[in-house]
């Protein structure tokens, strides 16, 4: 074959390989990564999403949710000795001196200082330490139990580490809060610093909410161990994006880019009907009648230019006692994609259905009722 015919082969061949593989998903400098959708908590895209790493001061946002549940704003917390002693970055808070709980919040989460952070943990607490163990708890009911934490300000420990996806989702917990929300959406905001006479301006560590259209969050976290980390939240269009990215060679860049595939390379398709029959189940006191069973509600799922794994499991009640109510629960639809659980919703009768015997046991109730009211 000539050399001619070779590179026309090659060219056809390159015409009509699918590229889809190579456009699907944007180039992302972080092995540890995902992107969530914000209402539902369900993964768009990810690699290693719940791979144990340092997560530094993107602990706060754990922090801050605990302080929020635990406490008043307008509540006054006192600055300790071991607070005090916190290292970099801090705000300079000292031994003795106090601050509401509403103030270190903002210091917290905008600036990201380990010592307001410590404060709030031993103003809940009493104790960092037992603090710690609390936000580790939390974590469990919030995520998925990869997260433990031995300090409040996300300082190198030992024992200190979270995953890409349980961040996504502490993230999401954390946006319920209006305060919360309020502040890590905040470019700046204004801070009642009680060394200082008149409040002090604190900027945001956070650079996509002054580059990104939509950024509104969430918390930055930078050591040596942990690498430069970002959970970066979006809103367009009502639709609300999380993205994280963990030991980062452009943390920015890739929220950013992770943000920008979700909001333009997604689209919400409905992968279970409600109006669709689900399951049809024998009734064993009516022979050869087939009731059928239906979603209690359509169930959507955000999907890419790749293919979804969809898992589907059915539990349902197959020798249910008669008679049976429209719109009763029998069984349940669980839906998995990409091994993490979607949804569960009820299934439910189309129909009332009684036995052979209803009618007699629809006037037998109608009697009862009339003699019981009559006596």
């Amino acid at each position: 074959m000539s050399r001619t015919a070779k590179f026309l082969l090659l060219v056809i061949f390159l015409i009509l390989v699918p590229v889809q593989s190579i456009s699907a998903v944007p180039y992302i400098s972080s092995k540890y990564y995902c992107l969530v959708d914000a209402q539902s908590g369900q993964i768009i895209l990810s690699h290693q999403p719940h791979e144990q790493r340092p997560v530094a001061s993107t602990t706060k946002m754990l922090t801050a949710i605990l302080a929020t549940e635990y406490c008043d704003l307008q509540e006054t917390a006192t600055v300790s000795p071991h607070a005090d002693r916190t290292p970099e970055y801090t705000i300079g808070l000292r031994t003795g001196q106090q601050v509401t709980v509403g103030e270190l919040l903002k210091a917290t989460l905008v600036r990201s200082s380990n010592d307001a952070a410590v404060v709030l943990a031993e103003h809940v607490a009493g104790d960092e330490l037992f603090f710690s163990y609390l936000m580790s708890k939390k974590a469990c009911l919030i995520a998925s139990g990869n997260t433990y934490f031995e300090n409040a300000s996300g300082l190198p420990s030992k024992n200190h580490y979270s995953t890409a996806f349980d961040l996504a989702q502490i993230g999401r917990y954390c946006l319920q809060y209006d305060y919360l929300r309020e502040l890590v959406a905040s470019k700046s905001v204004e801070f009642k610093h009680p060394g200082y006479r008149k409040p002090i301006t604190l900027t945001n560590t956070n650079g996509l909410l002054v580059s990104f259209p939509g950024a509104d969050g969430i918390k930055t976290g930078t050591t040596n161990a942990a690498g430069k980390c970002l959970v970066a939240s979006a809103t367009r269009q009502g639709r609300q994006l999380i993205a994280v990215s963990l030991k980062s060679g452009d943390r920015q860049g890739d929220c950013r880019r992770l943000l920008e595939h979700g909001f333009n390379k997604t689209r919400l398709i409905k992968i279970v009907d409600s109006t669709q029959v689900i399951k049809e189940i024998s009734l064993g006191e009516i022979p050869g009648y087939k009731l059928q069973l239906y979603a209690g509600k359509d169930v959507h799922i955000w999907q890419g230019e790749g293919k979804l794994n969809i898992e589907k499991q059915v539990i349902v009640d197959y020798n249910p006692s008669l008679p049976v109510k429209a719109g009763q629960k029998l069984g349940s639809l669980t839906v998995w994609s990409d091994g993490q659980i979607i949804d569960t919703v009820a299934l439910i009768s189309d129909k009332t259905v009684y036995s052979h015997y209803g009618w007699l046991e629809r006037w037998g109730a109608v009697i009862r009722n009339w003699l019981l009211n009559t006596v």
